[in-house]
């Protein structure tokens, strides 16, 4: 029994750093794929599509997020 409470101690210890780690790895990312829309898209008639490749940078590290809760 006493076995059962400290995996379950354990478990408990370790999810939330868990879920820490996840979300940086998402912001680390989300921040990449600005980065790299900023330089493929540097000129202002680009300007529409840095928004749309910003808005998929977004999307993607929102979706991200939403797995690291699951």
């Amino acid at each position: 029994m006493r076995f059962l409470i400290s995996i379950a101690v354990v478990i408990l210890l370790c999810a939330p750093h868990a879920w820490a780690d996840c979300k940086s790895d998402c912001q680390e990312n989300y921040e990449s794929e600005l980065d790299s829309c900023k330089e493929q898209y540097d000129d202002p008639d680009d300007a529409n599509e840095l928004l749309m490749c910003n808005n998929d940078a977004k999307s993607e590290y929102e979706s991200c997020i939403n797995e690291c809760k699951d």
